[in-house]
């Protein structure tokens, strides 16, 4: 039976934090596969292995290579959704139009601060592109709105967006989240609208930097004055140099935040789930997972800080529910289960199959970065630099393009949770080279084949704002 599929990414969850702050979500969840991994530690690479099953040295879209448009149908999980009608609805920047994220969608709209309806002009594009200034900024933007086939929607933006400046400034909560509310209508709105069965995907960039009080949040969940922002309120490169010492604070105060906007997200998406459960005719199965975690300063992690330059448990060990799946799962699943087999996962849902995506051995990968401290070429190389591991049973081992490596013991009962190892000599398994066809130093001294995406000002201004750049 052809069944809808819903895929939500919301990104940047880490699995011990859904566990404890999802409480409705995991109620709702008929599948729960608790040792899910990312197939990459960050937005880009592991938005492309989600769609194509392939690591990101085999796709070849990464952070500095960002280019979706490149991907065909048939290369992509989107090749066993021919029956479906197909929707994406992102509130990531670069899980969007700016990058050809869309391309592969029959219906797609970016939501962000700037433009939560979406059939309006987002007021950001229009600051990028005005020559104008003063009294006369103002009235071209109204002479626009007036000729846009949606004025009220375009002023709305504007409106809410001047809402959003005036409120950051003042010692009170934000008035309004990332999008992430205005995403879940939008993509309801868009199932109402048209036909059955449908495929929708979904990035809610909720628990994604930056942080800060915000309205609709439970206030019981943080203890942080109303005027911290995690931008400026925390110094993630000092961390990741220096370690804690002295930060325990600030850390303290985002990682409440971060709680909280799961908390948030739970409620949103689980009041959304209900939503199209009731107002659809065929059977909806929906997916909630995350595009990879976010290390919060813990000593299983490193200390480590952000989601750059790692492969820790905090960044790849991701959560993965089903609501409404086919029967055929247990309800707790507790074999490895690696991104790269996400795709097979929805095509088979989708014709109401339940097939079997586990592994005994899976891996990872990241590439490169593109946000780095401000350091000299000998350090920034480090952090730059190429990481791959490899899981099998309760074991990690990760290794770089600078020779080094190391392994780690796991604990399926404490999620993203890691111990290193303290042998002196690591020996990479024989078998590593099922899942990386090429080594690791071999491919990093490849010449440059980065993809310089031309990017407007506006899109260049929210990756900024996200961190990114």
């Amino acid at each position: 039976m052809v069944r809808n599929v819903a895929l939500i990414i919301l990104d940047t969850v880490r699995q011990d934090y859904f566990a404890e702050h999802a409480t409705r979500l995991n109620a709702m969840g008929d599948v729960s596969f608790t040792q899910c991994r990312a197939a990459s530690s960050c937005s880009v690479p592991s938005h492309a292995s989600i769609l194509t099953g392939e690591l990101p040295h085999q796709h070849g879209i990464y952070s500095t290579a960002v280019d979706y448009s490149q991907l065909t149908e048939e290369e992509t999980f989107f090749a066993d959704l021919r029956d479906h009608r197909t929707m994406g609805v992102s509130t990531n920047t670069f899980a969007g139009t700016p990058f050809g994220f869309d391309e592969l969608f029959d219906e797609f709209v970016d939501i962000s601060w700037t433009r939560r309806l979406s059939n309006g002009i987002d007021a950001r594009e229009f600051v990028a592109t005005s020559d104008a200034s003063g009294v006369s900024f103002y009235t071209d933007f109204l002479s626009t709105a007036l000729q846009h086939d949606h004025t009220l929607a375009t002023l709305s933006n504007a409106a809410l967006a001047q809402l959003d400046v005036i409120f950051s400034k003042l010692p009170i909560p934000k008035l309004l989240d990332d999008g992430s509310n205005a995403a879940l209508k939008t993509a309801q709105k868009r199932i109402q609208r048209g036909n059955e069965p449908f495929f929708l995907f979904a990035n809610l960039m909720e628990a994604h930097t930056p942080h800060q009080p915000t309205r609709g949040y439970d206030r019981s969940l943080y203890d942080v004055p109303n005027d911290w922002n995690s931008m400026s309120g925390i110094n993630q490169w000092n961390i990741n140099r220096n370690g804690t010492a002295g930060q325990e604070e600030t850390i303290e105060s985002f990682r409440e935040l971060y709680a909280a906007a799961i908390d948030y997200l739970d409620r949103k998406v689980a009041a959304f789930i209900e939503d199209v459960q009731r107002t659809t005719d065929n059977e909806t199965t929906f997916i909630i997972t995350s595009d990879h975690g976010e290390n919060l300063g813990y000593p299983a992690n490193g200390t480590m800080f952000g989601h750059t330059s790692s492969l820790s448990e905090g960044l790849l060990h991701v959560p993965l529910t089903l609501v409404n799946p086919p029967n055929g799962y247990e309800a707790v699943e507790r074999d490895y289960m690696s991104h790269l087999e996400l795709g097979r996962l929805i095509g088979g849902i989708a014709s109401g199959e339940t097939p079997d995506v586990f592994d005994d051995r899976i891996a990872a990968e990241r590439i490169t970065t593109t946000n780095t401290p401000d350091v000299g070429a000998e350090e920034e190389q480090y952090w730059k630099r190429m990481l791959r591991c490899v899981y099998e049973d309760e074991r990690k081992w990760i290794w770089d393009s600078m020779g080094e490596s190391e392994k780690y013991d796991l604990d399926p009962e404490r999620p993203n949770w890691q111990h290193l190892r303290s042998d002196k000599e690591i020996s990479l398994p024989r078998w590593v080279g099922t899942f990386f066809s090429e080594n690791i130093k071999e491919y990093s001294r490849r010449p440059s084949t980065d993809v310089h995406t031309e990017i407007d000002e506006s899109t260049q201004s929210r990756l900024e704002e996200l961190g990114y750049l």
